[in-house]
């Protein structure tokens, strides 16, 4: 008898601790991680909240600035060895907010992710973070609106699209800058190691007429498959351009290629 009421209070006495524990790192304010946090390349100012809900009022990840970062945490992914978050983040040029989870080899999943940014920002977020873009945005100006359900990454390459691409009110390239205008890429594809496909349209303000696909594949290729022609607001040395692309269509658009590695 005296052996079971033993142990009867020691049980208490576990889940006493274990709640303590747990109330602990509830309550453990942010701002004691941020020294950490530098070593890595993560420089926080204006912290406020706890490790599991926060909030930074300047975030910077390798000298870049990244905004005002508000996140919270749910601890129940940290015991299958993820680090799962909802993700908001303010800027005066634009938003992010996402619910991000990050395994332990690295491998990214974003979910609901909404995000409007301007180019430039986003490609020097890519080459700063080594996700192998090459300066692919270099040169361009204009905004990146994004609407993905899904959007996977593994060894810094996309391995699942589900969603909205915008590129709006697009400038470049850096050699010869143009306003041609926005369009959209729609991304409808399930994981399982083949490429990823999108749908590739102009929008209404757009000079050009263009409609195709983008393939991402596997081994870090991409493939653009496009025709292109033009609309009543083209400058004529946009016109004079896409003749070298070859004879027109009946519908009055060239085809257009383009492929590389990222």
């Amino acid at each position: 008898m005296t052996s079971w009421l033993a142990a009867i209070r020691w049980r208490w006495v576990g889940l006493g601790v274990g709640a303590y524990i747990i109330f602990l790192l509830a309550t453990l304010p942010a701002a004691l991680i941020a020294k950490r946090l530098q070593s890595q390349g993560i420089v926080a100012d204006g912290i406020g909240g706890s490790v599991w809900n926060g909030h930074a009022a300047a975030l910077q990840i390798r000298g870049m600035s990244v905004g005002e970062v508000h996140w919270r945490i749910h601890p129940t992914g940290l015991l299958l060895g993820r680090l799962n978050a909802d993700i908001k983040i303010k800027r005066d040029d634009g938003f992010a907010e996402t619910y991000f989870s990050m395994r332990r080899n690295g491998d990214i999943a974003f979910t609901d992710l909404r995000a409007t940014l301007p180019i430039p920002v986003l490609n020097s977020f890519a080459n700063r973070s080594g996700a192998g873009m090459n300066g692919m945005l270099g040169g361009w100006r204009g905004l990146l609106r994004l609407q993905l359900s899904e959007l996977a990454i593994e060894r810094s390459w996309p391995t699942q699209i589900v969603g909205n691409v915008d590129a709006q009110e697009l400038v470049g390239p850096a050699r010869q800058p143009t306003a041609i205008g926005s369009y959209r890429i729609e991304f409808a594809s399930a994981k399982g190691g083949a490429e990823l496909q999108g749908s590739i349209a102009s929008q209404p303000d757009a000079p050009l007429d263009v409609v195709g696909v983008i393939r991402l594949q596997p081994n870090r290729q991409y493939v653009i498959d496009a025709q292109v022609g033009t609309r009543a607001n083209a400058p004529a040395s946009i016109g004079k351009a896409l003749e070298y692309l070859g004879p027109a269509d009946a519908q009055g658009r060239r085809p257009l290629s383009l492929a590389g590695s990222l």
